[in-house]
């Protein structure tokens, strides 16, 4: 291969020889094995630092100011491939290269004796507080050389039967990971000395397990919105393309630990793994082969469990009862009930956990869907847990606990896949108690909220609030519509694209009781559009009521650039009582300076014109920009706007009230801290006003 010369060639071959020409560099490239493909990546700017590992060198490509993330991923390969090696066999290569490829997004992936890893890693690794990516950049360098063996050392239908690729390359390096971190309590980042920073990131992120929080967390919200698949299915028969990386990665990974169950642990699954990568390697394996290898390498039959979990959708749920206690001459007798709903039989651990710390465990063989199983112990059993280690897929762990579990997170937070969160906010005197992302209630003193969502598509919500002595009150029901969307892939994808939201709200204040019903419809930008638009009607009991339109798309006139335009059009009927009337609000500059603080004016009306356009240019440099390393700017654009708002009252007033106009500039930024894993957008804007009442205003926005 000849290329520019000075530039530097990374490819996953066995070698790759430099030699020059007149014309530029020559690179020779030869493998002693078969190989699927030649990858390769160049660059006139990368870097390169080696280590030789007995007869495997490993070589990082980098780019620059990476020098020390390039010797710790190298040290970090070493160690992986020492373990694979002895799990699973030699490792096929003479060389394993790493380069780092310039996406930001995190994406990764590997070929033939490469692996590229995201930029995000190394631009992110010590974003906030140093090497606090570091544990996250070993898993994934873990994932991405266990390919060697599996997904490209063992070729597997990658169209059909991709799960044998990605979930033995996820089972691998969690159990890599959790060998070296620990499998239960917080390990997803390293630990760290104490200090202001330190102690926030403890407190806040510190309980984060890399198993529990990124792959059976998102396995189990996958099951509550009803995108689950079978695993093994071809592409253009994938219904939710949209969760596939959630069924082939985590569900992948979560049927492969189930099995290692199964056979009866990592032992014996390292074993027959090992003899599946002397059987295949080099070849093509299929899912049948897979079974059959290893049920005959443990003597096992897998046939049910692979007709369960593999070629069909089945789900499980276990749970536990305490039934009753009682004192006898032989000790502490307890009767528990345990269920199974779905699943196949198969043996199961119930823990009890006594009233002084100590632990006593059985193994229930899960054959009959209810059964009771007694306890015999020297002290009383104050709690009783199925499946205490997440050995199975089980896809609701609320009833995992009897009594059921809750956990209060009074000095650090928490996430419970099995138990419900209280946290009391001692600056609010409030409580707050949820379970994931299903139910969240929260009381405080002058103000109380509560959520519920149920399956894909519906959601309630309700409030109560005092502000100054008025009560505000609402309850509301939302439907969130899917639609199918074109991607140019072979595999369905479903999105949301519209929300319908139907409530009521009372407001209780000494000028009067105002009450409305009301009804939204909000239609989403997708993958496929960027436009986005919403209609809401809200109707007193008196029959007045409002109508309000607002609309929003953009245009991309050139690569980076977009013009951007807003419209809002609001009218009513009947006598609108005051809350109900339209306002100015999205005019930055109409207020008025006071002593130098900015008071908003307000200019009320029953009807409602308002327009923004603009246009969105990028900035010159667009790279990763350190802010005193607690954050990193990722993206930043700059938009230049016009707007004007109008309201009015009737047709008496149109025409004789001078609307609002301004002209301003913004900067927004696509930010993160954290290593990359808190995103958040921050806005910077200035505005002057050009037509009506107002003030030059610098005005700054935040979000997550």
């Amino acid at each position: 291969m000849e290329v520019p010369t000075g530039w530097v060639l990374a490819c996953g071959a066995d070698y790759a020889r430099l030699t020059s020409s007149d014309a530029g560099d020559v690179y020779e490239i030869e493998n002693e094995s078969p190989t699927r493909g030649i990858a390769f990546a160049l660059s006139k700017d990368y870097k390169r630092f080696t280590l030789q590992v007995s007869a495997v060198t490993i070589e990082v490509d980098y780019l620059p100011a990476h020098d020390a993330t390039a010797r710790l991923f190298a040290t970090y390969a070493r160690d992986i491939l020492n373990e694979y090696e002895e799990r699973f066999g030699p490792y096929p290569r003479k060389r394993l290269v790493i380069v780092e490829d310039p996406n930001r997004d995190g994406t990764s992936m590997a070929a033939d004796g490469i692996v590229y890893i995201s930029s995000l890693y190394f631009t992110h690794r010590n974003v906030t507080l140093p090497g606090i990516l570091d544990r996250l950049d070993e898993f994934v360098l873990a994932h991405e050389i266990a390919h060697q063996w599996w997904g490209i050392g063992v070729g597997v239908d990658m169209n059909a039967e991709n799960w044998l690729s990605e979930g033995l390359a996820q089972y691998s390096a969690v159990s890599y990971f959790e060998g070296k971190y620990g499998a239960r309590g917080p390990n997803f980042f390293p630990e760290f000395e104490n200090g202001i920073v330190e102690g926030f990131i403890h407190s806040q992120f510190g309980f984060l397990n890399m198993r529990e929080h990124q792959i059976e967390l998102p396995y189990i919200m996958n099951l509550e919105r009803e995108f689950d698949e079978a695993l093994v299915k071809p592409l253009s028969a994938v219904k939710y393309g949209n969760a596939d990386a959630i069924r082939i990665y985590d569900k992948g990974y979560l049927v492969m630990r189930e099995i290692e169950d199964y056979l009866g642990g990592q032992e014996r699954f390292d074993s027959a793994l090992r003899a599946v990568a002397d059987r295949y390697m080099h070849n093509e394996m299929s899912v049948d082969g897979f079974k059959k290898s290893i049920g005959k390498h443990t003597l096992t039959v897998l046939d049910p469990l692979f007709a369960e979990w593999v070629y069909g959708t089945g789900t499980v749920d276990y749970g536990v009862e305490i039934l009753s206690r009682s004192h006898t001459d032989a000790g502490y007798e307890t009767k528990v009930a345990v269920t199974r709903d779905g699943g196949i039989p198969q043996p199961v651990v119930i823990s009890a956990t006594l009233r002084g710390g100590k632990t006593v465990e059985q193994t229930w063989d899960g054959k009959k869907t209810h059964d009771v199983v007694s306890f015999t112990t020297d002290a009383p059993v104050a709690r009783v847990t199925i499946d205490p280690d997440h050995w199975l897929p089980d896809r609701d762990r609320l009833n995992n606990n009897s009594p059921i579990k809750f956990v209060v997170a009074a000095k650090e937070n928490a996430f419970p896949l099995d138990a419900y969160l209280i946290v009391p906010d001692p600056v609010s005197q409030g409580i707050t108690i949820s379970y994931l992302d299903r139910m969240r209630v929260h009381i405080e003193q002058d103000e109380a909220t509560a959520q519920v969502a149920i399956g894909r598509s519906h959601s309630v919500s309700l409030s109560a609030q005092l502000v100054n002595g008025d009560l505000d009150a609402t309850a509301a029901y939302t439907y969130l519509s899917f639609a199918r969307l074109e991607t140019g892939a072979a595999e369905g994808y479903l999105a949301p694209t519209l929300a319908v939201t139907i409530g009521a709200r009372r407001r209780v204040a000494e000028t009067g009781v105002v009450s409305y019903l009301h009804f939204g419809v909000d239609s989403l930008p997708t993958i496929a559009r960027s436009g986005e638009g919403a209609v809401a009607v809200d109707v007193t009991p008196s029959g007045a009521g409002r109508i309000a339109i607002g609309v929003f798309d953009e245009l991309r006139i050139l690569p980076q650039i977009y013009l951007r335009a807003t419209a809002i059009a609001g009218t009513s009927f009947g006598e609108l009582p005051h809350p109900l009337l339209f306002d100015r609000d999205e005019i930055h500059s109409f207020g008025r300076a006071e002593n130098g603080i900015l008071k908003p004016l307000h200019s009320y009306g029953t009807q409602k014109l308002y327009g923004r356009i603009g246009v969105e240019l990028p900035l010159e440099d667009d790279s990763p920009y350190n802010l005193f390393n607690l954050a990193m700017i990722d993206h930043a654009v700059m938009r230049a706007f016009g707007a004007i708002g109008y309201t009015w009252n009737g047709d008496v007033e149109w025409g004789k009230t001078a609307p609002n106009a301004e002209a301003g500039v913004e900067l927004v930024f696509d930010a993160s801290a954290i290593g990359g894993l808190l995103p958040f957008k921050a806005l910077v804007g200035y505005a002057t006003p050009l037509l009506g009442e107002g003030v030059d205003v610098i005005y700054v926005g935040f979000s997550l």
